[in-house]
């Protein structure tokens, strides 16, 4: 089939359409995947751009599309009827005898022996208002073709409100419109200013500028071209201005300028709306890594305050300690002296005596302070999961909630978002539904905290401090040759045994204040362990969540560079286009 620029030699003609023919396919190849019936438009417009120039005829049925089309005809071969007759888009085409083809369920290609349809496809479409839903889908959908929208309104109610939605879309699109207002032989001249007024006040407020308008008798004309009116009536119809325009006024350079110029400004269409979608998408992002970093503070909030608390349970083991040594010195003071020689000279006794009063209860005091600050911790980590995790899934719902805010997002990616939530969601109800209070307190203990006091050597005998005070003070003892028994006893109480007692007072206080910097170090050691491992169990169960808005991030923005590197070749073209 001969396309508009088969006879064109103007290589610069040539040139720009390779030029926009290449950006197309680069559209079309930057289009995500899931966008399916853009990337078909795309393709369309791809495979029309080398054809003949297209005028689309749209307009709610019942304005007359038909006894237009007739008209420019000459022929009654479409059919016309006050009811909708077709819920087909019609594409007419020259040949010298009469024929169709069906292209799909929507669209029929019709040939017609019509001379001007040698160098102008024209398109008949569905009422735009028409009561089955599908044929107003098939009507919007072939707009993206069409390099000049005739768009047909009857005078006896012009622009009505479906008509103003459908110049909206068509705005979208970019598209060059030029309006018809027909069945002008029911209204006087008086009327018809009124009207065409009416139209252009409202079109310009639609689109920005005085579009260009023809009041029209379709029927009128056609009537006169078969010879059942007379010139008069041909006059009436106004009909010579409309075709004047389109088969003079549109030349065949001013054809090829729309018609390189038409896939341009749907190409700038497509891309403003690809911003709108981006721009959804990078405040959904943005709304992401608020959470992102809320959660992240909440987390380390949450680190720094239960490391803090925490020192409740190391103050109350290092009053433990405290105390131990008060008692150890006391029974130092009141047990080494040589009233309780009988008990010092004997070094097991002593050790059992220091065991039962020093350590008497100390050990049990110890464990339950351990295992408290070990519920504490556990109890602690399932509060922080539970308000992390809800908090999060709030918000995730308010968004769901927000059609607004999700609605221009595309499928794939609110899909993916949403995949994201559930399994964060799914991953956190299984943590929680099989979080064992008991068996994760069992955990720690055996794992973590029992080191504390392991590491310190905090075992049988009590660090060995029994042996250590009975071996001291026992060797005060001394087996001093050719000396009486009493004598003995006087250099024993007079000069060893202060000595001995003050050196095991001196030792055991060293020992302790050791064991107590050894086991507060342990503890904060060991307690920072086991909350960094909360604090990452959390963090981990959000990292999907971290990833998708990185690797969206990242894809959205590559995908506005793409758009705008589109953006600035189709202005460029355009422009090139302008000075053909």
């Amino acid at each position: 089939m001969p396309g508009l620029f088969d006879t064109v030699v103007d290589a610069n003609v040539h040139q720009t359409l390779r030029r926009e023919s290449q950006l197309l396919v680069q559209l079309r190849e930057t289009l995500e995947p899931e966008q399916v019936d853009e990337r078909r438009r795309v393709g369309e417009l791809l495979a029309g751009l080398e054809g003949l120039f297209t005028i689309v005829v749209v307009g709610e049925f019942n304005t007359g599309k038909s006894s237009l089309i007739n008209a420019l005809f000459g022929e009654r071969l479409r059919t016309e009827g006050p009811i909708p007759v077709d819920d087909r888009i019609s594409i007419l085409r020259y040949r010298e005898t009469a024929s169709q083809k069906q292209l799909s369920g929507s669209v029929v290609e019709q040939f017609y022996p019509v001379q001007f349809l040698r160098s102008i496809t024209l398109v008949d479409t569905p009422g735009t208002n028409s009561l089955v839903q599908h044929h107003q889908e098939v009507t919007e959908d072939f707009i993206p073709r069409a390099d000049l929208v005739l768009f047909v309104t009857s005078i006896d109610r012009p622009l009505s409100e479906s008509e103003r939605r459908f110049l909206e879309y068509i705005r979208n699109w970019g598209k060059k419109v030029v309006f018809v207002i027909n069945k002008t032989d029911t209204k006087g001249p008086d009327e018809i200013v009124e009207v065409v007024d009416y139209v252009k006040t409202n079109t310009r407020a639609i689109f920005g500028f005085d579009p260009v308008i023809f009041p029209v008798a379709a029927k009128l004309a056609l009537e006169t071209k078969l010879g059942g009116h007379s010139p008069r009536d041909w006059t009436r119809s106004n009909f010579e201005p409309l075709e004047d325009y389109i088969f003079r006024v549109l030349s065949e350079k001013e054809r090829i300028r729309i018609k390189l110029q038409a896939p341009l400004d749907t190409i700038l269409s497509v891309v403003e709306k690809q911003f709108t979608v981006i721009e959804s998408r990078r405040q959904l992002l943005g709304l992401d890594r608020q959470r992102i970093d809320a959660i992240t503070g909440q987390l380390s909030q949450a680190n720094t305050e239960l490391t803090t608390n925490f020192r409740q349970f190391t103050m109350r083991i290092d009053n433990l300690m405290m105390d131990l040594e008060r008692r150890g010195v006391d029974f130092i003071d009141r047990y080494v002296r040589i009233s309780h020689v009988l008990l010092w000279r004997d070094p097991l006794r002593f050790r059992e005596e220091f065991d039962r009063q020093v350590f008497m209860g100390w050990h049990g005091s110890i464990d339950a302070t351990v295992q408290e600050s070990v519920d504490w911790l556990v109890k602690e980590n399932m509060k922080l999961w539970n308000s992390t995790v809800e908090a999060f899934h709030r918000q995730v719902g308010a968004d769901a909630r927000d059609p607004v805010l999700i609605g221009n997002v595309g499928r794939d990616f609110a899909y993916n978002r949403e995949e994201v939530y559930s399994r964060i969601r799914t991953e956190t109800e299984k943590r929680l539904n099989t979080y064992d209070l008991g068996i994760e307190s069992r955990r720690i203990i055996d794992s973590a905290m029992r080191g504390v006091f392991h590491s310190v050597s905090l075992g049988v005998g009590a660090l060995g401090l029994g042996y250590l005070f009975t071996t001291a003070v026992s060797s005060a003892a001394l087996d001093v040759t050719g000396l009486t028994a009493a004598t003995m006893l006087l250099v024993a109480s007079l000069l060893i045994l202060p000595y001995k007692r003050g050196k095991a007072k001196a030792e055991f206080g060293e020992r302790i204040e050791q064991l107590r910097s050894q086991i507060r170090d342990a503890l904060g050691r060991e307690s920072s362990v086991e909350i960094d491992r909360m604090i990452r169990g959390i963090t981990g169960a959000f990292e999907p969540y971290e990833r998708f808005y990185t690797s969206e991030s990242d894809k959205v923005e590559r995908f506005a560079t793409r758009l705008r590197t589109v953006e600035n070749e189709a202005r460029d073209i355009s422009s090139a286009v302008a000075q053909l």
